[in-house]
């Protein structure tokens, strides 16, 4: 996703793109991009606001910074066996946020939740990095791990009073996210964000986010992932987004359930599993061409029901096979190498009375009537 503050054109946004993408590939100076910046304002008739100079290295050195430290993440991640320990370091001058400079020096595991909002930059301008350190290194430097840190949150609140946004105390609107994980798995790094929110948001919020436009990139993306697959690599591939109905039902019935994010995504082992070749002969076996379709029928479901016994979410699509109703089988808040999402662990389908069974299931959700 790559969006301007006040444009209002795709077709601007689009070209804007691909100025900020040539210059990340050819390492293109602030100069050689204004360049393309005026003919593009140009072409387009947009008037901005604020001057040039400063516009137009708002939106390249913003995306140069985030580009630097999303590769800088996958280095990381790359070598945590030798260099596990992180730690957060400022410019060092005056200009330093003062909240930015009470986190200089801070210590944690990549694998500390620490990372997933305060992985810099954290703010528009913001120049703080991070060091990695292995443990040898840490010991000759008497350096060790930091005290647990407690993330702090305010509300952001527009002129109108609405509460739009929740972020960590000292990081701007917009930046509390690792950009090197939105860089690897966007999508992941969306739903973590989107269960982030405030009750009030979250479900006018997935509902505006995941657009017609948006689910049918999500199915090409999972019809292409579902070719491509040769052996299992641990890759997974998001299928969908929990709506407001399903965020809401979790809420208000179970709330024992903290979810980490609206996200649905398949593991390339189990992606070809899930078609049933295991099970030709089973009416449970989903048909090809349903599988195939997975992503919308995740979105165009009847019911959602509470596996007591198994601990799962499952959601029944419209429609029917071998006169038995389809489920998808969730698990929540499953880790992958990526982040954390809900999984699908299991297609099959069942008779309307055995899902009616309430020793075993609680609706959430719809109707299992047809």
């Amino acid at each position: 996703m790559f969006t301007i503050a006040g444009a209002t054109s795709a077709d601007l946004v689009l070209d804007m793109h691909v100025a900020v993408t040539d210059a990340l590939s050819n390492g293109s100076t602030l100069s050689q991009f204004r360049k393309d910046f005026d003919r593009i304002v140009q072409q387009h008739g947009w008037t901005y606001k604020g001057k040039r100079g400063w516009r137009s290295a708002v939106i390249f050195n913003t995306n140069m910074r985030s580009a630097h430290m999303a590769g800088r993440w996958k280095q990381l991640i790359a070598n945590q066996a030798q260099r596990p320990y992180l730690q957060y370091r400022t410019a060092g001058d005056s200009r330093v946020r003062p909240l930015h400079k009470m986190w200089n020096g801070l210590i944690y595991p990549l694998s500390d939740s620490f990372w997933q909002t305060h992985f810099p930059p954290n703010g528009w301008g913001c120049r703080c990095t991070v060091r990695a350190y292995g443990e040898a290194e840490m010991k000759d430097k008497d350096l060790s791990e930091s005290a647990p840190f407690e993330i702090k949150t305010r509300e952001v609140i527009t002129g109108d009073g609405e509460i739009k946004d929740r972020v960590p105390v000292g990081i701007d609107p917009g930046w509390d996210h690792n950009v090197g994980q939105a860089w690897i798995s966007p999508e992941l790094a969306l739903g973590k964000k989107l269960a982030a929110l405030p009750r009030q948001l979250q479900g006018p919020l997935v509902d505006k986010t995941i657009s017609p436009a948006f689910q049918k990139v999500l199915s090409d993306n999972f019809k292409g992932f579902k070719t491509g697959i040769k052996q299992r690599s641990g890759q997974a591939q998001i299928v969908g987004f929990m709506d407001s109905g399903m965020i809401n039902a979790l809420a208000e019935k179970l709330p024992a359930i903290e979810l980490q994010s609206t996200a649905v995504s398949v593991l390339d082992g189990l992606t070809n599993h899930l078609a049933g070749g295991h099970k030709a002969s089973s009416l449970q076996a989903w048909p090809d061409e349903w599988v195939n379709s997975l992503p919308e029928h995740f979105r165009n479901y009847r019911a959602v029901l509470w596996d007591k016994k198994k601990n799962t979410l499952i959601v029944v699509p419209q429609g029917s096979f071998n006169k038995t109703l389809p489920k998808i089988i969730l698990r929540l808040n499953e880790p992958t190498k990526f982040g954390t999402s809900a999984s699908v662990i299991s297609l099959g389908s069942a008779s309307a009375a055995n899902l009616q069974d309430r020793n075993a299931y609680d609706l959430l959700l719809g109707t299992l009537d047809p």
